[in-house]
């Protein structure tokens, strides 16, 4: 499985490095205030630019992070509690909490019941292993980072502005 997931890094950095070739911005920094549709974030420079989508959600807002945690769930939950208030259909795609280890299950199952308390469908799935968001079928983040998780400091995230891609990425999460 190790190997496995090595092989899925380099394929993952190396399409990173072409995305940079074809005029993709790699941000580092949060202070810079560039456009950031088609961007490339690390896991320190996304959350400012990722809240601020979804607190501007209009429609809709799915995510799929396999993984979640209480610091990523309580980051982002007032705000999610918001667009909910607000009428904005939320989805989380995230692995079942009996797929964790056995002294993390009933706190894993604390924050779905919390999440879905707050307004979230939450689609618990097995084998799961996309890491993206799509803002509003149009907007989509990603990449390796559990967005309601601890991110390492080796993930990264792509920004894009694209429907079809959007439309592709909601197909391969909602697959059964």
């Amino acid at each position: 499985m190790d190997a496995h997931i090595r092989v899925l890094d380099k394929m993952y950095y190396k399409r990173l490095r072409a995305y940079k070739k074809i005029g993709y911005e790699i941000v580092m920094n949060e202070a810079e205030k560039k456009q950031e549709t088609n961007a490339i974030f690390d896991s320190k420079s996304y959350t400012s630019v990722f809240e601020r989508d979804v607190a501007q959600a209009d429609t809709e807002i799915v995510i799929s992070s396999p993984g979640i945690g209480a610091k990523g769930v309580s980051r982002i939950l007032k705000t999610l509690e918001e667009r909910h208030d607000s009428g904005v259909k939320i989805t989380l795609l995230t692995l079942s909490a009996d797929n964790y280890p056995q002294e993390r299950i009933e706190k894993t199952k604390g924050l779905i019941t919390e999440l879905i308390e707050s307004g979230v469908t939450v689609l618990e799935k097995t084998g799961m292993h996309e890491h993206f968001a799509v803002i509003d079928r149009k907007i989509v983040w990603y990449g390796s980072v559990n967005l309601l998780s601890n991110a390492k400091e080796e993930d990264g995230l792509m920004r894009v502005k694209s429907k079809e891609i959007a439309q592709e990425l909601l197909e391969i999460g909602f697959l059964e």
